[in-house]
């Protein structure tokens, strides 16, 4: 059995390795002093990953055996014949990317046993860290949002299971640690870039929104839920503009006058993009959230005027008076 204290190194790729370390960051494993906690997020993959990971070999070894068999192959012939296309292909892997990063980590009580037993039963003739590698690897192929899903293995099952059975919940996050009231959850969702997966929930307060990353856990209560007409035709609205963002039943259509520079900026500003209902001329017409609205045209300055509603348009003139005013400060004291 692997020494709990045993430090174990993995050869990777630079952009595998860049991959890693940036879902460290976004789904926030830090230490106390607040430096990224990479070895936590390692072993977490490791742990929440490794049996779907091996599922996934097992039935891509069972087409290799297929294709063996079809061949004529049999015996220790078919195990020889999966064993080389294995070792070609990740021969293949290392001659287009070179192997000049590493991961490094020790196991934790959570993931020790698991490693010990991928070590005596899944490596398939090879090491231990050629496993890590494909499994790495393999992770690293997937969406940020699936991704977000094998890290939160727990709090997404948790979702679904509360989703399937209409149960009522209560969501424990650092942040709501005053406002931990029942919840109605309706479904997950996915934002439209694929990063983040998005709880999409009710209380009696209104409605709300939890990225899973951001969950600690998820506890079921006795309660079961329902959902009215108006409240799915609100929830699907979320979908369709963005899970991530807050709407209120007070929300109105808001109409934004842009410059020839500001639609420049509309095209070239793609990410969080909010989507556009109709174009008149210059003007664009949106029923997204407002507070998306102002996120996302804040970065436009004076190439954009919002003609309804007030609120929003006040909102952005005091944002950039303020941003003015306090830039024009530290310029005079340079």
């Amino acid at each position: 059995m692997i020494d709990s204290y045993e430090k174990i190194k993995i050869a990777v790729p630079k952009n595998i390795k860049t991959i890693i370390e940036r879902d460290c960051e976004s789904f926030d494993f830090r230490k106390k002093d607040n430096s990224l906690n990479k070895n936590k997020f390692i072993n977490t993959l490791i742990v929440n990953y490794y049996e779907e990971f091996s599922n996934f070999e097992k039935e891509r070894i069972e087409k290799l055996k297929k294709l063996a068999i079809s061949s004529s192959l049999k015996g220790k012939n078919v195990e020889n014949f999966i064993y080389k296309i294995i070792k070609e292909e990740e021969k293949d892997n290392k001659n287009r990317e070179e192997l000049n990063e590493s991961i490094s980590f020790r196991p934790t009580k959570n993931s020790i046993y698991i490693i010990d037993y991928i070590e005596n039963n899944l490596l398939i003739n090879s090491y231990l860290s050629e496993y890590f590698r494909r499994l790495f690897t393999h992770y690293s192929s997937l969406p940020q949002y699936q991704r977000e899903r094998i890290i939160f293995k727990n709090q997404y099952n948790k979702a679904l299971e509360a989703i399937k059975n209409k149960k009522m919940i209560n969501v424990f996050t650092l942040n709501n640690v005053n406002n931990r009231i029942p919840l109605k959850i309706y479904n997950l969702a996915v934002v439209k870039e694929e990063t983040y997966n998005y709880l999409l929930c009710k209380d009696k307060n209104g409605y709300r929104s939890f990225r899973l990353s951001k969950i600690e856990e998820i506890l079921f209560l006795n309660e079961t839920s329902s959902f009215n007409d108006e409240e799915i035709a609100h929830f699907k609205k979320m979908i369709k503009y963005g899970p991530q963002y807050i709407y209120t039943s007070k929300d109105e259509e808001v109409e934004i006058e842009l410059t020839k520079k500001g639609i420049n900026y509309f095209k070239k500003y793609y990410v969080y993009r909010p989507i556009v209902d109709r174009i008149e001329g210059y003007h664009y017409f949106f029923n997204c959230s407002i507070e998306h609205l102002f996120q996302y045209f804040s970065r436009f300055g004076a190439e954009c005027y919002v003609i309804k509603p007030k609120s929003l348009r006040v909102r952005l003139i005091m944002y950039f008076k303020n941003s003015y005013r306090e830039l024009n400060k530290k310029e005079k004291t340079i």
